[in-house]
């Protein structure tokens, strides 16, 4: 097989070493993208969120080789990545607030499939919100397969969906509203990318998050540890950036 030609690299199968080399291209079509601007990373105006961000990127990239090489252990590397994209977030929410407010930000719809968006304040403050979850859900997948007791392990879940009671002091932006506006082409591609937004929201927040916390609190199963997992955490967290 495949797998011969690189040998000692984690006992990654050909199922999850072929997709990381996908994300291997990505992120070097990225780079030539990427490196010749490379001096926008010290600009002065946002220098912080600038600096994370290239932090980001770097650990992003990084996470290739520590599924590959297991160089960080799992639950230390899932944590921090999660933490980064946070950080992430609230960087660009506060570096730009003043300039992305709504009172300067009119946009034709919430999100950044539009050609003239431009993401404002309270878009990146509800998407920390979601890097935040980040960070508990991967800390629950760690740790519950610990817990022996099923008890334990739904009162875990239970405290892994606390964060959803502080939803209501984020700003909530509603994906259809972006496709059902009166007077709006639903047909448009743009439209339709919205829809299939809201679609994928709907699978995240029932399936992949809701739905795995509660399976792993069920079943006790070890996720972290596993290649295919390591890979989804790296995919999700490229995914959110």
């Amino acid at each position: 097989g495949i797998m011969q030609y690189f040998p000692g690299w984690g006992g990654v199968g050909p199922a999850v070493f072929l997709p990381l080399l996908g994300f291997a291209l990505f992120f070097l079509e990225l780079l030539a993208i990427v490196i010749p601007e490379a001096g926008m990373f010290l600009r002065k105006y946002g220098r912080r969120h600038r600096l994370t961000g290239l932090l980001h990127l770097i650990f992003l990239i990084f996470g290739i080789f520590n599924i590959l090489l297991d160089i960080i252990p799992p639950l230390a590397y899932d944590v921090t990545l999660s933490l980064l994209g946070t950080a992430l977030a609230l960087s660009a929410a506060f570096d730009f607030r003043t300039a992305h407010s709504k009172q300067r930000v009119k946009n034709p719809a919430s999100g950044a499939l539009e050609d003239t968006t431009i993401v404002t304040f309270d878009e990146m403050l509800e998407h920390s919100f979601y890097q935040g979850l980040n960070v508990v859900q991967v800390l629950f997948l760690h740790l519950t397969p610990l817990l022996s007791s099923p008890l334990l392990r739904a009162a875990a879940a239970l405290l892994a969906t606390s964060p959803w009671l502080l939803r209501g002091y984020f700003p909530v932006h509603s994906f259809s509203a972006n496709y059902s506006k009166q007077g709006q082409d639903p047909r448009t591609l743009v439209a339709i990318l919205y829809r299939l937004k809201k679609y994928q929201y709907l699978l995240y927040k029932h399936v992949l998050l809701h739905g795995l916390n509660a399976s792993v609190a069920v079943r006790a199963t070890a996720l972290g540890s596993r290649h295919s997992f390591r890979l989804y955490w790296l995919a999700l967290n490229t995914a959110y950036v």
